[in-house]
């Protein structure tokens, strides 16, 4: 591959994606205008549907309405008193009603209520004569009341519901003659016969078309725009379709009567901005009316409104553009890695001089934070080199303090213990020594009640001495220790230091636990170094020693009421008292924490896994493979061979 540039491969990686994407993009653009088109025609056709529901429902309820006003005797009697009465009823009834009208069988005003039906005369007497003909409901066609409202007439028959029968009786030959309701005299003894369902008269109610928009419309629909249309005209249309619908209608006459005929149809259209739009057309479906439902929408073209030289001009310029972002990402791109090569140039020939700064993103920074990582590392694993030399330095100079204090304090003990033996027990001896020497150089002369006295004295400065040794030797190891256990030791000190004027007892929580000679001699000596920093140190007059023993964990606590300190400015190199007894506690696996404060007391604990004075055969087997340098399987182990036991090892 030519020694092309990041910027140049850049360009040219852009131009290739160029070709598939635009494939992609205009694929994708295609499936997606039909996946539009697809959602709103069904969208429309739902939105239709629902609007010839709500048209066939208002009608319906109405006709129902005018034909049980058509039954009633008031209506059937055509008196126009009566009538008047019932229609104002069943106008205040029907609120979406402008108006009720009763015509007779001559297309004569009965009456009305509302809207006054002289002015409908003219334009709905062909349809009077259709309902009495037929004698079944009809609806108009559009009838302009005035130049803002239209209107539209439904009519249904009155109709005759029962015949009456003449009959000339002896009670009433003397009646009075009646008139039929076609106006016809009867005469005396007899009566009309009237068929009966013969139509003698209609019952109509005047409609706006405009409320009837508002009763039946969608609230919600978007968009989309719906016309209500008949065979040559438009009953009633939203915003966004003519008013006046000639045009409309003459364009889509041959969508309208497919409709008007049944069968449901989809088109297209050019609407009267200059948009495409889609619509659906849909019969109504109520028996006796021709209606048709229009819903139509703007077409969800993705290039809506764009001719195709501004497409072209679209797409030229997204070439532009993605061509300036290759060049300007493979600029960016490459301008770091230049930067970094010369940093690892320098730094492979020892030149590199200060901190490597990250530049760029993603992989690039990812690499120069690795980069930056390296050469940090480095320094650090100088500085943690450097750090630890200066632990290990101060640690050993710790040790060594503790050291010279360690000899320290065994020289100042052993010249106490000197003192004690030369200024306690070497004169009780003395004395003693002179007393026997004085009774042997009286060669058997002495009387008996002197020599009596002279070996009382002896006998009396020899125990006192006997009891001096004892406490040297008490100081120096304490005898119940080892044959008592740390509990009864710990007691016997605390009743020492009972002596000297400090309260001081031993409290037990669970059964005295059972150590090893050095964890004994451990727990001793940080309770005795403790209890002796109290009584020099604290300026207290109460101490507590408490032993608490679980199942799986020792404390000892030692506690006093005095002065307290601050831990973390006591415990430093150069406090090695407590240094001391940390050491003593880390040396048995002990846990050592101080807890104090100035004039609120001081408490030392010591916590330490309760397990036994007994090593469990886990440990001794991992001490054995380390201490012969094997590795092998429990199953080689010495612990695992016949007759074998690990406390016969110990």
């Amino acid at each position: 591959m030519p020694n092309w540039s990041l910027r140049t491969r850049f360009l040219l990686f852009a131009f290739a994606c160029l070709i598939p994407l635009t494939a992609v993009v205009g694929y994708y653009l295609d499936r997606s205008r039909d996946r539009s088109v697809e959602q709103t025609i069904a969208y429309q056709t739902t939105l239709a549907s629902q609007t010839s529901r709500s048209v066939s429902s208002f009608i319906d309820n109405n006709v129902d309405a005018m034909q049980g006003l058509a039954q009633l005797p008031d209506i059937v009697g055509l008196d126009s008193e009566d009538a008047g009465n019932a229609l104002g009823e069943a106008r205040s009834v029907r609120q979406e009603l402008s108006g009720i009208f009763l015509l007779d069988a001559e297309r004569s005003i009965v009456n009305s209520s509302g809207t006054d039906p002289a002015l409908l005369l003219d334009s709905i007497a062909d349809q009077a004569i259709a309902t009495i003909s037929q004698g079944e409901f009809t609806i108009s066609q559009r009838i302009p009341l005035d130049s803002d409202v239209n209107a539209i007439v439904l009519m249904v028959p009155v109709t005759t519901v029962s015949t009456t029968e003449t009959e000339a009786t002896d009670d009433d030959s003397d009646a009075p003659s009646e008139t039929s309701p076609s106006g016809d005299q009867v005469t005396e003894g007899e009566q009309a016969t009237q068929p009966p369902g013969q139509t003698i008269g209609v019952v109509g109610a005047v409609l706006q078309v405009e409320r009837l928009a508002q009763w039946t419309l969608p609230g919600s629909r978007g968009q989309s725009e719906i016309a209500i249309v008949s065979r040559g005209e438009l009953l009633y249309a939203t915003s966004g379709i003519n008013p006046t619908g000639s045009g409309f209608i003459t364009d889509k006459q041959t969508q309208i009567e497919l409709a008007l005929d049944g069968e449901f149809n989809q088109f297209s259209y050019t609407g009267p901005n200059g948009t495409d739009r889609i619509a659906v057309a849909m019969p109504l479906g109520y028996e006796g009316v021709d209606w048709v439902i229009i819903v139509t929408q703007p077409d969800p073209s993705i290039f809506q409104g764009l001719s195709t030289p501004e497409v072209l001009i679209v797409f030229a310029l997204a070439v532009t553009v993605i061509t300036a972002m290759a060049v300007v990402l493979g600029e960016l791109t490459a301008r770091p890695l230049r930067t970094l090569a010369a940093q690892a140039q320098a730094l492979h020939q020892g030149r590199l001089r200060g901190p490597v700064v990250a530049q760029g993103s993603g992989e690039i920074r990812s690499l120069g934070l690795h980069f930056a990582e390296m050469a940090h590392q480095m320094n650090a694993q100088v500085a943690v080199l450097e750090e630890g030399r200066h632990d290990r330095e101060r640690q050993a100079e710790q040790m060594r303090d503790l050291l010279r204090r360690t000899n320290r304090l065994q020289e100042d003990e052993r010249r106490r213990i000197a003192s004690d033996i030369h200024d306690a027990v070497s004169p009780l001896i003395t004395g003693a020594l002179y007393q026997t020497r004085a009774l042997q150089m009286t060669n058997g002369s002495t009387p008996d009640d002197e020599r009596d006295s002279s070996l009382g004295s002896i006998s009396e400065l020899l125990e006192r001495a006997g009891g001096e040794l004892h406490d040297v030797i008490f100081e120096l190891r304490p005898p119940d220790l080892d044959d008592l256990g740390v509990v009864a030791a710990i007691e016997a000190y605390a009743q020492t230091i009972q002596r000297t004027g400090l309260s001081c007892r031993l409290e037990m929580a669970g059964e005295p636990p059972s150590l090893t000679p050095e964890v004994r001699l451990g727990i001793y000596r940080i309770v005795q170094e403790s209890l002796h920093n109290v009584l020099r140190h604290a300026g207290a007059d109460e101490a507590v020693v408490r032993l608490d023993t679980s199942d799986d964990l020792l404390r000892v606590t030692i506690r006093d009421n005095g002065a307290g300190f601050d831990p973390s400015l006591a415990v430093r190199p150069t406090s090695l008292g407590l240094l001391s007894m940390r050491e003593r506690a880390e040396s048995i696996g002990a846990t050592f924490t101080i807890v104090s404060k100035p004039g609120g007391g001081t408490a030392i604990v010591i916590e330490r896994p309760n397990s036994g004075d007994v090593m469990s055969d886990e440990v001794l087997e991992s001490m054995m493979l380390q201490s012969n340098g094997r590795h092998d399987s429990a199953q080689d182990s010495p612990l695992n061979a016949p007759g074998s036991n690990a406390n016969d090892v110990i």
